[in-house]
């Protein structure tokens, strides 16, 4: 680095001032100023599953006036100091390309192009417990309408319009091991139920944990999923937690991260005791082990 200075030196009434101006400072040599970037993990996504985008040297999420995927703005918020975006790919979307675009206040525009793969079709054959009626035609049909019922019930829920979280997602039960995964298909009399969660292992009465701070949209009890929660996270960030044996928290309680929000049961539609769980990313269900490995 070169340094060029003046030095005045102006003497007067046998009084010396010395006036000292600093005419030019070049740091020749010195780093450039880094240029603003997008980058997207993980670079290869299936059907189902969740990708992570960040804006890198921007002084904040003010600085990115939009970011979308598919043509369909998604929300933006901070995550380590850096402007953010989830981007669910839905279960069913078609397994092709698609274009992620950030663009700035400033008009800059960033385009990064998105292969979204096939998700292998996975079928497994699952009974209708006998408290729902069993295997029969008639069982089945009651299914499907209590379903469809249910989840426009669940589908209701609102969101708030900020981030309420700060801290990683963590894993809602200790030691979690996962015994059925994400995204297969249930074959369940002559109809195909697709699994949009996560089970893990837990006995009756295991504590449940909420996977961060945000607010209880729902707590109660349905026929099919049991006694269920989900948690608004703001942003249409939701986690949600299914066939509880009991529901701790009541509906507009702010909860923290790791707080007990309920315990694990065999309640609704299930043959064993366990906890479900799901993640949706404005209102796009995704797989949480995939969603939790983001962080």
């Amino acid at each position: 680095m070169r340094k060029f200075f003046l030095l005045f030196l102006k003497i007067k009434n046998n009084n010396a001032i010395a006036l000292l101006f600093l005419i030019l400072l070049f740091p020749l040599g010195a780093a450039a100023i880094t240029a603003p970037s997008v980058t997207i993990f993980p670079d290869t996504v299936i059907q189902g599953e969740p990708m992570r985008v960040t804006v890198e040297s921007v002084s904040s999420a003010v600085a990115v006036k939009k970011i979308s995927f598919d043509g369909k703005a998604v929300p933006i918020f901070s995550y380590q100091g850096k402007p953010t975006a989830f981007i669910g790919i839905d279960l069913n979307k078609n397994p092709t390309d698609y274009k992620v675009v950030v663009t700035l206040t400033d008009g800059t525009k960033f385009e990064k192009t998105i292969l979204v793969g096939d998700r292998e079709k996975i079928k497994v054959r699952f009974d209708i417990p006998e408290k729902l009626g069993g295997n029969t035609s008639v069982a089945a049909g009651k299914l499907l309408r209590m379903l469809g019922t249910e989840n426009r019930s669940i589908y209701s829920v609102r969101t708030i319009p900020k981030q309420l979280w700060t801290n990683d997602f963590r894993f809602p039960i200790l030691n979690p091991l996962v015994t059925d995964p994400y995204g297969y298909s249930r074959q369940t009399v002559g109809h195909s139920l697709p699994h949009k969660g996560t089970d893990f292992r837990a006995k009756e009465g295991t504590v449940v944990l909420a996977m961060n701070r945000g607010i209880i949209r729902l707590a109660r009890t349905y026929r099919v999923y049991g006694k269920t929660l989900i948690i608004d996270h703001g942003l249409g960030l939701f986690t949600l937690y299914m066939h509880l044996s009991k529901i701790n928290v009541n509906e507009g309680e702010l909860v923290k991260q790791g707080q007990v929000v309920g315990l694990s049961g065999s309640t609704g539609y299930v043959l064993s005791s366990h906890l479900h769980v799901s993640v949706w990313l404005d209102k796009v269900s995704v797989d949480p082990v995939r969603f939790l490995e983001l962080f």
